[in-house]
């Protein structure tokens, strides 16, 4: 497998393995600018279709169509088919600053903007790596910004079983504290699941759920997120 590595020897560029979620620094785009990974081969008409599943209950709520409109930075145009629980919608689009390196894109429940953009995958993809991450997020161009961190730990190789077929893929879990939007929200934190396969360029398939604690009632226990789960159909890349 090919893997992304950093280019360049500075203590300012070093990858942050193994420290704490909440001291690592900013990311920063430049840091995978130039990363070897055939994620980084994306061309303008590769695209993926995944269902959108109710991970509670297995129903399906949409189908979803991602098509790369711009290869460098990436962007990708987002189509949706049914009333999916995430916030994905047709004529969307969801930007990188460098292959899978996000700076916005609406799969939780928000359309988020990241300042700086956050890496969806580690740098280095292979089994028992650990990166930690911090960027601050914006909603609405009124609202102050917040803060989202993010611990990227990748689990092991793994067979998967999608609707497009059964891949060996890499599973990478992210651990995400985050400020939401919403005043009565505290203590939000996200896991999330991908499953990426070098061949597609992408993960085929991925989920998350979350859990937060209402503000104005400290004795309430932890509600829940909506538990979302994409699996791929169909793709086509260069």
């Amino acid at each position: 497998m090919d893997r992304r590595r950093f280019i360049g020897g500075s203590a300012a560029g070093a990858l942050l393995v193994a420290s704490p979620l909440w001291l690592s620094g900013c990311a920063t785009a430049r840091q995978y600018e130039q990363a070897e990974h055939m994620a980084a081969q994306l061309a303008t008409g590769d695209e993926w279709e995944y269902e959108e599943l109710n991970g509670y209950n297995r129903e399906r709520q949409a189908g979803i169509r991602y098509v790369v409109e711009q290869a460098d930075p990436p962007r990708l145009r987002v189509e949706v088919d049914g009333k999916p629980l995430s916030s994905l919608r047709s004529g969307q689009f969801e930007e990188y600053a460098a292959p899978w390196v996000v700076s916005r894109d609406t799969v939780y429940d928000r359309d988020n903007r990241y300042e700086a953009p956050l890496p969806v995958l580690p740098a280095l993809l292979e089994p028992s790596v650990r990166e930690s991450w911090q960027s601050m997020v914006t909603t609405d161009p009124k609202e102050r910004p917040r803060r989202w961190h993010v611990q990227i730990d990748t689990l092991g190789y793994e067979r998967v079983t999608v609707p497009a077929g059964e891949f060996e893929a890499l599973r990478v879990r992210r651990l995400i504290k985050f400020e939401h939007p919403d005043f009565f929200r505290t203590q939000s934190e996200r896991v999330e699941h991908l499953w990426f396969v070098p061949e597609v360029k992408r993960w085929v398939k991925r989920e998350w759920r979350g859990q937060y604690m209402p503000k104005l009632r400290s004795r309430h226990p932890l509600l829940r997120e909506d538990w979302i789960v994409w699996e791929l159909t169909r793709f086509t890349v260069a």
